[in-house]
């Protein structure tokens, strides 16, 4: 091909990356953005260690140090930071958009490589990948980690290796699963830069060990603990979930096989009936199988990789490997079916896209329409909710709800069905707002794993249901009618004010390190039944005033206070332990189980 063909068929990549992105420049904050640019913003104060920024997850403040990515992306984002002063969406999407131009010509110098004859067609292929167009969109990691695998490998393949060793050592600082690059470089051509990926990524753990003290792997592995993420069960969704992604890297147009995927997708259809994920697993199991040469050591280590290193199966995750399958899909058809292959994935990511940006912009004008106001008059708003919505909601003022939070009358409180439920707290719903995108594609919502198997296994969903139920509630001051108070008593939610957890078997809650009730005055002792899992130290007080302190032994037990004289016409009664712990797999900090208490 000519150096004037070249250049042409590189335009035509360029121009379909800028039109195809171009309507969504404006796109809302989404996902996992919102840690990122917490990361961003702490690098204004600390450039050289931007994920020393702390926040609330799930309720809990936790350390970026322990963030399952390394700070690349946030050097990024604090440097756009930096520049313009705010964050901009536009502005940051277009810096990134950049990143997926790169993407698209390092595609085709790899088309050049494997399908000399219809580069273009195949770098086509892989820029109509759906999980492409969405990442392409969002702020996350995924993006900058792509373009530098990408450009990696491919000046490598050209025999590049001292210009490929620049791209190789940034994806150590993008990702942890830059190391499955090692042994695909070595399949490839035995050099010694192979590692520098490894290079990366040990530089900034020992950077990171010697100016703080602390391994930032060994604080990741620690959250995977906390959490329970890597859990058997969590692996095995995991894998389902990635195998059955596989399929539309290249579209089940470009590599269905009727025998093949049918044979190997029944067994799957005990874990979800529907076609959509047991035929998308069966193709995607066709891909591991088929696929040989160097693309297909390509597509099964980087895989091996993601089974052991991720766990919520998310479709954005696989796609270091969507160019290998793309290659190899085009290598094997004809040019007609190649196009209709690049229409069809064009047809879906354009959908899947446009579903996925009504869902975020549903969050941006919810919070302006209806928390901007409340704040703006100066009344406190917590968000007991994550990604976009928080983000939009931090940008008026409110503040991220934690676990046991004390929640005061006149305060108002923004749930999403995403996040962890107020603990305690009269709640009054003033605004209720379904979120339904305009078409029934489901990215979240219905069973759908795009980004998480927490919600279902399906590479995406065709359904009717709601994306989220929003929930902005006024936390009412209503008095207490109980003297003494079953956990499970119907009235039990108006007298709890903090550090419960929801009702479990109709008999007992959880409390964490504190918990606070308020109850109709009655002169007595206050008695409180419990069940210790281990010993404890409980104190139990009154409208502030310490009246009893316990040494709590495992098991069921019921314990009194001295006579308490009330000096109104309700008590604030407070448990207070010495400490909470936490189950693998639970965020919650549980201290003992409370089955009654009261005077």
């Amino acid at each position: 091909m000519t150096n004037l063909g070249t250049r042409r068929e590189l335009q035509i990549l360029a121009a379909f990356v800028i039109f195809t992105h171009l309507p969504f420049l404006a796109h809302p904050i989404q996902g996992d953005d919102l840690y990122y640019l917490y990361g961003a913003q702490h690098a204004q104060v600390e450039p050289l260690h931007p994920h020393h920024a702390h926040y609330v997850f799930q309720g809990r403040e936790v350390s970026m140090q322990g963030h399952p990515h390394p700070p690349l992306n946030a050097w990024l984002l604090g440097g756009l930071l930096a520049v313009r002063g705010d964050i901009d969406e536009s502005v940051f999407h277009l810096a990134y958009l950049a990143l997926s131009v790169g993407c698209a010509m390092a595609m085709y110098a790899l088309a050049r490589k494997f399908v000399p004859d219809q580069p273009l067609l195949a770098s086509l292929l892989f820029l109509a990948t759906p999980a492409f167009w969405v990442s392409g969109n969002s702020l996350e990691s995924d993006l900058p980690f792509l373009a530098c695998w990408m450009a990696g490998i491919a000046l490598w393949v050209h025999g590049r290796f001292w210009l490929a060793a620049i791209p190789l050592l940034l994806s150590g600082v993008a990702a942890y699963q830059a190391v499955a690059l090692i042994p695909i470089l070595w399949l490839y051509r035995r050099h010694a830069l192979a590692v520098t990926p490894a290079v990366g990524l040990l530089a900034y753990q020992v950077f990171e060990r010697v100016t703080s003290g602390v391994w930032p792997v060994l604080a990741t592995a620690n959250y995977f603990s906390e959490y329970g993420l890597q859990r058997p069960l969590a692996k095995l969704l995991n894998a389902a979930a990635m195998t059955a992604h596989l399929a539309w890297t290249a579209g089940p147009m470009a590599l269905f096989e009727p025998h093949w995927a049918l044979a190997s997708a029944l067994p799957a259809a005990w874990l979800d009936w529907n076609p959509l994920f047991w035929l998308s697993f069966g193709v995607g199991v066709v891909v591991l199988i088929k696929v040989d040469g160097f693309l297909g050591w390509w597509i099964r280590l980087f895989f091996a990789a993601a089974l052991v290193l991720f766990f919520a199966g998310s479709a954005r995750y696989l796609l270091p490997l969507a160019p290998a399958v793309c290659l190899w899909a085009a290598k094997r058809m004809n040019e007609e079916r190649l196009t209709y292959a690049i229409g069809a994935q064009m047809a879906l990511a354009g959908v899947l896209t446009l579903a996925n940006y009504q869902h975020w912009q549903a969050y941006k004008d919810f919070v302006d329409t209806n928390v901007a106001p409340l704040t703006a008059q100066g009344k406190r708003v917590w968000v007991a909710g994550e990604w976009g919505l928080r983000y939009y909601a931090e940008q008026y003022g409110a503040l991220p709800l934690k676990q046991g939070q004390i929640l005061q009358a006149g305060e108002q409180v923004l749930i999403s069905r995403y996040g962890h439920a107020p603990s305690g707290g009269a709640l009054q719903p003033v605004v209720t707002e379904e979120i339904r995108p305009s078409l029934p594609l489901r990215l979240i919502g219905g069973k759908a794993g795009w980004s998480t198997v927490a919600f279902g296994v399906r590479p995406f969903d065709v359904s009717l249901e709601p994306v989220d139920r929003l929930v902005l509630a006024a936390v009412v001051d209503r008095p207490p009618t109980l003297s003494q108070l079953p956990m499970n008593h119907p009235e039990a939610e108006r007298h709890l004010m903090s550090g419960f957890y929801p009702l479990e078997e109709n008999r007992y809650r959880w409390m964490g390190p504190m918990a606070r009730v308020v109850l109709v005055s009655k002169p007595g002792p206050i008695s409180v039944t419990v069940f210790a899992t281990e010993a404890r130290e409980l104190t139990i007080s009154a409208d502030g005033r310490e009246l009893a302190h316990f040494v709590l032994k495992q098991g069921l037990q019921t314990l009194s206070t001295p006579t308490w004289t009330p000096t109104g016409p309700s008590t604030v009664i407070t448990l207070a332990l010495d400490r909470a712990v936490q189950a693998p797999g639970d965020t919650r900090e549980l201290g003992v189980i409370v089955q009654s208490l009261g005077f």
